[in-house]
Order: C-alpha cells, then sequence, then structure tokens
C-alpha cells in the first residue's frame, strides 16, 4: 500500500513541480526503489494533466486572473509576444524555461489558439520533457551508482533526503507565494 503513495507522491509532485520530482524518482528507479517505466508514464500523465488544467484555467477565467496579479502580468506579456512571434517554439519548449512552466498553459488558454492544436503540441511536448528528464535522472543515478558504491547500504537514505529537501523546497516556495498573495490583497 505504501508504494502506492509514493507513486501518487510523484504523480502530484510532477503536477505541481515537475524536473526536481521527475529526476529524483527516477534516480529512485535507477536503484531499484520504483519502476523506471511506471515513473516515466507517471511524469507524462502529471505534466500532462497540468497543462490540460492551466490551459482550462486561461480558458475560462484567465484574463480576469492576470488582470488582478500584477506579478504574472509582466510573464505573460512576455509570452503573450513570443507566441506570436514564435508559436512552435513556445509551444513545444516553455516546460523547459524556468518560472514558466505554469504560467505559458495559462497564457496560450487565453489566446485564440484552438484547443486541438495546444493538446497537439502540448503531446509532444510532455514527451520530450519526460524522457529528456528521465535520462538526466537515469544519468544521475548512474553517477551515484558508480562513484557512491562504498556507502550503499545507506543510498535509500541519502535519496529519501533529496526526495524530503525537494518537497520541501516546494512546500516553502508555495508558503510564500501564498503569503506574497495574501499581501497582495487590496483593502476593498
Amino acid at each position: 500500500m505504501h508504494i502506492v503513495l509514493i507513486y501518487i507522491g510523484v504523480l502530484l509532485g510532477i503536477f505541481i513541480e515537475g524536473e526536481m520530482i521527475m529526476i529524483s524518482s527516477v534516480i529512485a528507479a535507477h536503484h531499484g526503489y520504483l519502476n523506471l517505466w511506471l515513473v516515466v508514464f507517471i511524469g507524462i500523465i502529471g505534466t500532462y494533466c497540468s497543462d490540460l488544467f492551466y490551459f482550462s484555467l486561461g480558458r475560462k477565467k484567465g484574463k480576469d486572473w492576470l488582470n488582478e496579479k500584477q506579478k504574472f502580468r509582466k510573464k505573460a506579456e512576455i509570452i503573450d509576444k513570443k507566441i506570436k512571434k514564435y508559436p512552435i517554439l513556445i509551444f513545444i519548449g516553455y516546460r523547459f524555461l524556468y518560472g514558466f512552466r505554469t504560467i505559458a498553459p495559462l497564457v496560450i488558454g487565453t489566446s485564440k489558439i484552438k484547443t486541438k492544436t495546444f493538446i497537439f503540441f502540448s503531446t509532444i511536448s510532455t514527451l520530450v520533457w519526460a524522457f529528456t528528464y528521465s535520462a538526466i535522472g537515469y544519468l544521475f543515478g548512474e553517477v551515484i551508482k558508480s562513484q557512491l558504491q562504498h556507502i550503499e547500504h545507506i543510498e535509500k537514505y541519502i535519496i529519501g533526503f533529496f526526495l524530503f529537501i525537494g518537497i520541501l523546497i516546494i512546500v516553502i516556495s508555495k508558503i510564500k507565494k501564498r503569503s506574497v498573495t495574501v499581501h497582495e490583497v487590496k483593502p476593498g
């Protein structure tokens, strides 16, 4: 039962953060703690669902939300300009740009881009992303295994530590974002 919870945690982590969770999970799979192909599959599903969620949010409430959030407006303007200039490159590459992974599908959702066009490019981008970060995680796992064989008996604690640090960073960043959002509320 606990392994199912771990995979659910991987799914949620990838949905929220992505890269760090994907790499950590592949490292864990490389060392035999998780199933590599299941981690890759979960990475694809989590990332794809995240894209669809933010794209749908953009379709329904994106313009109102972006008008309310000053700090995201600048990123949205950058994305909007880049989409007009390099649409295919942005559709495929936004998830590799730090700080734009969630705002880009939201902004694309506010545009006149057809849903099926977004889904097509999101699928391609998701597959490229999942296999790229799986390869990175696998290579890190190989380096860890080859360089640290003498501490093999404590590797699960090391991997657990890095997963804990990754989750801690995510939680702290979410708390900071929420506290900034609470302070941005203007008295009515």
